[in-house]
């Protein structure tokens, strides 16, 4: 079975990306520079605009509404990129403290009946 960090690593945060990628591009901010602030390629971003990565997860409004504050912060502002680090962290726990993360994991899977891994924060 796979663990909760797995399912973040290779679902979660790629769709926070590619959300936060399309509302960067809806801030007027170009793909070459949402690459910079990504720490990846002019590629990647496009990817992630045509959906070939971070494949869409439906986050609830509070979480959607996060991503957009955030890009129109990186737009507007120039924020650094630990500052973008530390809120990408921030929505990804957001994130976690919701059933989202065990929706994910159950349509990859099979989950034992009454897992709640997921939403476990600590030992």
């Amino acid at each position: 079975m796979k663990t909760p960090c797995e399912i973040v690593v290779w679902y979660l945060l790629p769709a926070i990306r590619s959300e936060l990628a399309k509302a960067l591009e809806n801030e007027g901010v170009r793909q070459k520079d949402i690459a910079v602030y990504f720490g990846t390629t002019p590629a990647a971003i496009s990817q992630y605009g045509s959906g070939k990565r971070g494949k869409a997860i439906e986050f609830p409004a509070e979480i959607t509404k996060k991503i957009e504050e955030l890009a129109k912060r990186i737009a507007k502002e120039k924020i650094s990129p630990g500052e973008i680090t530390k809120n990408m962290c921030l929505i990804c726990g957001l994130t976690r403290s919701t059933m989202i993360l065990c929706k994910v994991h159950r349509s990859i899977e099979e989950v034992p009946e009454g897992c709640n891994a997921c939403l476990q924060h600590s030992l």
